[in-house]
């Protein structure tokens, strides 16, 4: 919650008539960052595999298959060919380079919450574009910003009781003893949402 905040709000400044694309969908800070691109009247796009498509489309936004659809064909596509206005990566590495050549020049902005991977920017440059990396453990490493992390949870829980975002959590429950499981979940991508391991 507060990783797609903090990039798509604080540092983007998402509002209305902006197009916005995300990256991994269908996962943890994916899902979440489109219903508050949303929320605060974006028109969303989403990436993701052939099978979470309905799941992004569930969710509001408009489902890109990348793996059969390539990044300047859905840019052509859903911009004109003008770019997106923000691109949320959450995934790293190669989709991150995508990410740079997806944005509109001058104004398009691109976040990302993993940002590992080996870059060139000359791409975002040649656009114009800005970058912002989104690492929200460093109030809670360094005790610096915590306060902000509390007024953001107090926005997106006010999002939640309004309707305008619900958090998807995988049917399945995990316990202590089949944690490795969970972790498998997560690691071979068939996690659906966010997964709960009852430590009772």
């Amino acid at each position: 919650m507060i990783t797609a905040w903090e990039g798509l709000v604080d540092r983007a400044r998402v509002r209305s008539g902006q197009k916005v694309l995300v990256h991994g969908g269908a996962g943890g800070i994916g899902h979440v960052a489109i219903q508050i691109a949303r929320a605060r009247g974006a028109e969303v796009f989403a990436t993701e595999s052939t099978g979470k498509l309905e799941t992004v489309e569930r969710l509001g936004a408009t489902p890109i298959d990348y793996t059969t659809t390539a990044v300047e064909e859905y840019v052509a596509q859903h911009t004109g060919g003008e770019g997106f206005d923000i691109a949320f990566d959450t995934v790293g590495g190669p989709v991150l380079d995508a990410s740079f050549t997806a944005v509109r020049p001058y104004h398009g902005h691109v976040l990302s919450s993993p940002g590992w991977g080996t870059h060139s920017i000359a791409p975002l440059s040649f656009r114009g574009a800005t970058y912002s990396g989104v690492f929200t453990l460093m109030p809670m490493l360094t005790g610096r910003g915590r306060e902000h992390h509390g007024e953001i949870m107090r926005e997106v829980t006010a999002l939640a009781e309004a309707g305008a975002l619900t958090p998807l959590l995988d049917p399945r429950r995990f316990t202590l003893a089949t944690a490795a499981e969970a972790l498998d979940a997560v690691e071979d991508g068939t996690a659906d949402g966010k997964i709960v391991v009852d430590i009772d």
